[in-house]
């Protein structure tokens, strides 16, 4: 499926309009949780805000730990957004795949992103096991407007 097809599936799964605009992007929110989408030479970029860096600086090696190898992000990047003072978790899926894998893939990312968030909040370990049942998001319930 292209990456528009994909979103639009999602979208329809979740009960919402969402698709890439003129510029090749897209947005949505999963529980309150918003997650951008770009595509970009044969890759749909999904990609979101964890937290300001102010305050979280010594935070970094945890992170750091988290990132290393996937441990506690089940396939994405931690990243460091100097600009907007943000740092960002991101995965690429590279491809067409199909619609299950992906779906699958952003309940995963949906779930790491809690996950670090939750962690950075509670000043623990970031990132951590994520959970085998990705928090009960399957199937498009894990949507909200």
């Amino acid at each position: 499926m292209t990456h528009q097809e994909l979103l639009r599936k999602l979208g329809e799964t979740a009960g919402i309009e969402l698709e890439l605009s003129d510029v090749a992007t897209a947005a949505a929110k999963f529980d309150g949780d918003e997650v951008d989408f770009e595509s970009d030479e044969g890759k749909l970029y999904i990609y979101a805000n964890i937290a300001p860096v102010e305050g979280h600086e010594g935070d970094f090696g945890r992170l750091l730990e988290s990132n290393n190898l996937f441990a506690g992000t089940d396939g994405a990047t931690i990243g460091l957004d100097r600009e907007r003072g943000m740092l960002t978790l991101c995965r690429a899926v590279e491809g067409e795949p199909e619609y299950d894998a992906f779906e699958h893939t952003v309940a995963s990312f949906v779930t790491a992103l809690r996950l670090v968030r939750r962690e950075l909040a509670e000043g623990g370990e970031a990132g951590g096991e994520p959970p085998s049942d990705l928090g009960g998001m399957s199937g498009g319930h894990f949507l909200q407007v």
